[in-house]
């Protein structure tokens, strides 16, 4: 009997001193919010861009076919969402000439991007479109499942 009290005594004296025991507070600081109108996704200048990239992407799939025909048996597509404007500018101060640099991010199936392609695309008063420059950029590894498309390195 003394020895089970003396136990119980022995674990209650033990389990009652306290274990010191540190934590750390982890903070990551948030980018700053962006206004909310210009992430609107019914905002005039979004669906001005949109517009504009969607009539310029059947030009912009021929410049992507033309490259990648010598190396993908599968040409890549390219959609509006997959191409990024990076500078606007009107020629010649004013009129309708218009010079717009994008870079393209073609894929192939679902989500493989095959690249990154620059385009200098000019555009005119009564509906011309001309690829100036296409250059592509850089180029992105395909997966093991669309090895057999590659004809030879890009």
């Amino acid at each position: 009997m003394k020895k089970i009290v003396l136990i119980i005594s022995l674990l209650t004296v033990i389990t009652s001193f306290e274990i010191p025991c540190s934590a750390y507070e982890l903070t990551i600081k948030q980018p700053p919010k962006i206004e909310q109108s210009h992430l609107a996704e019914n905002s005039k200048e979004i669906i001005y861009r949109d517009m504009l990239i969607s009539l310029l992407v059947p030009y912009m799939q021929k410049e992507i076919n033309n490259y990648y025909k010598e190396y993908l048996t599968e040409l890549p597509i390219i959609f509006p969402y997959s191409v990024d404007i990076v500078n606007v500018e009107r020629q010649g101060g004013s009129g309708y000439l218009i010079r717009l640099e994008v870079i393209a991010h073609p894929f192939v199936g679902s989500i493989n991007t095959v690249g990154d392609d620059r385009m200098i695309i000019e555009t005119g008063a009564f509906g011309s479109v001309q690829i100036k420059k296409f250059e592509h950029i850089k180029s992105y590894p395909l997966p093991w499942n669309w090895q057999h498309i590659i004809k030879k390195p890009y």
